[in-house]
């Protein structure tokens, strides 16, 4: 039960923070795009997570690391400890989300807002994660666009995240999302990304 709930929490917070629309760049500069010509629909990656929330008024810290699956109907989050041991599995298909825990009974509803929703007991707006994770925006006319392979934040829905620094384009290494929420206060999330594989 190592981390569970906390690193659980702060990766569905993660996933929450997809919403796109809509987008802005940060006040010191232009939002820079190019055309979106790297999306891929499946894709397979690893990496880890840093994550700082408060609780009960003091800062906490928590490594993990995850792996990332997903094709044009289906997603799959797997989570670990610093250890390597698995504590929880995500997978959003067609059909419904579940969430699955060890020592737990798998939550199912018809949808990832949803699982969210039956999770954290609060509503979170949930799309696009899977274009943030290949350094891809996607506007309210769902046209996507690629961001350019230099440092540079964008802000959106109360998230602030910064593409730190980039593998290739197209290809991110370090994002840091950073936003305030009134059950973890100030909530930061460093992922650094492996090199993409196939799937």
């Amino acid at each position: 039960m190592y981390l569970i709930k906390p690193l659980l929490l702060s990766t569905l917070l993660l996933i929450s923070a997809c919403s796109l629309v809509p987008v802005s760049p940060s006040a010191s500069g232009t939002l820079a795009t190019q055309p979106a010509s790297s999306y891929q629909q499946q894709i397979s990656l690893s990496g880890k997570l840093f994550i700082r929330y408060e609780q009960n008024g003091k800062a906490q810290q928590l490594p993990g690391n995850f792996d990332w699956k997903q094709n044009a109907q289906n997603l799959v989050i797997d989570l670990y400890n610093p250890l390597g041991q698995t504590i929880a599995r995500i997978t959003q298909t067609a059909q419904s989300a579940v969430l699955e825990q060890q020592d737990k009974l798998p939550l199912q509803a018809d949808n990832l807002e949803q699982l969210l929703q039956d999770s954290l007991h609060f509503p979170l707006p949930v799309s696009g994660l899977r274009y943030w994770l290949q350094g891809q925006i996607r506007a309210a006319n769902g046209q996507l666009s690629a961001l350019s392979a230099h440092d540079q934040v964008i802000e959106t829905d109360g998230w602030k995240i910064r593409y730190a620094s980039w593998h290739q384009p197209g290809v991110p290494r370090r994002m840091e999302l950073s936003r305030y929420t009134t059950e973890a206060g100030q909530v930061s999330l460093q992922i650094i990304l492996e090199a993409p594989s196939s799937p």
